[in-house]
């Protein structure tokens, strides 16, 4: 005879599946919402400044913000073989960011950029005139991954916390 639960239990263990899968996510987005947010608090506190290669210009247009002066840039530590670009928390490296048109045209002459990274992780850096990298991404990315986690960790523990159904006498 076959287990009329069997159903039940098969759509259960989807749900769970499904709120793990979104809890993961909703997680990693809030990881990298705090990296990002916590590298750039820190670069704003201060930092070391150091001379780097200007790799690559390039002038992006946009309908909203009209044109916006871009450099991609790399630098070496003093006695480092290792070479650093602009990164983001997931990883990316070469990242491409803005400058002021004055210090980009300035910055394309020269093919150099005076950047300020953090000591310990000369991964965060940004050029010293490009100003302060807004906070909002960072934090709204945190706030979505808080939105798709918490739910789904409340849900996931309503979920398992539920006792399964009474198993009915069959006959045979």
């Amino acid at each position: 005879m076959t287990d009329p639960h069997a159903g039940t239990r098969t759509s259960l263990l989807g749900v769970i599946l499904g709120l793990c899968v979104g809890a993961l996510i909703g997680g990693t987005i809030t990881y990298l919402g705090v990296v990002d947010t916590a590298a750039e608090l820190r670069l704003r506190s201060g930092g070391d400044i150091v001379e780097a290669d200007v790799l690559d210009t390039r002038v992006m247009t946009s309908r909203k913000i009209g044109a916006s002066y871009e450099v991609q840039y790399a630098f070496t530590l003093p006695g480092g073989a290792e070479t650093y670009t602009l990164s983001d928390g997931t990883g990316r490296e070469g990242l491409w960011t803005a400058l002021p048109e004055d210090d980009w045209n300035a910055a394309r002459a020269a093919r150099k950029v005076a950047v300020r990274y953090l000591p310990e992780d000369p991964w965060v850096s940004r050029p010293v005139n490009a100003g302060a990298a807004p906070l909002g991404d960072p934090i709204a990315g945190l706030v979505l991954g808080l939105l798709i986690l918490v739910p789904c960790l409340l849900l996931l523990v309503r979920v398992l916390r539920r006792r399964p159904p009474e198993p009915h006498a069959t006959r045979e």
